[in-house]
């Protein structure tokens, strides 16, 4: 699942001006679905909650909440209590 992750988010278009324009945005995403998850939330509403919640300007990063949220609602339960979106922004930017 990680592997088509991260074939989909450096599949994005990059508009960004990081070193890594997408990992901060993708983030982003992982973050709100981490506290969708901890407040309760189906995966459902959290990824019509997220991709609503997707201004304009990063309306490009619609296709990666489906599978973000799905990974992030695969994770134990355990690992919502680390920094998850710090984590994937590491990876990301390492790659």
């Amino acid at each position: 699942m990680r592997a088509l992750l991260v074939g989909l988010v450096m599949a994005l278009p990059m508009t960004a001006t990081a070193q890594n324009p997408i990992c901060a945005p993708t983030g982003e995403i992982v973050a709100a679905a981490v506290e969708a998850r901890k407040a309760g939330q189906g995966a459902e509403a959290a990824r019509a909650g997220i991709t609503e919640g997707l201004e304009s300007d990063k309306a490009q990063f619609i296709p990666a909440v489906q599978p973000i949220v799905d990974w992030v609602y695969e994770l134990p339960e355990s690992d919502l209590k680390k920094d998850v979106a710090g984590s994937w922004v590491t990876q990301c930017e390492a790659q």
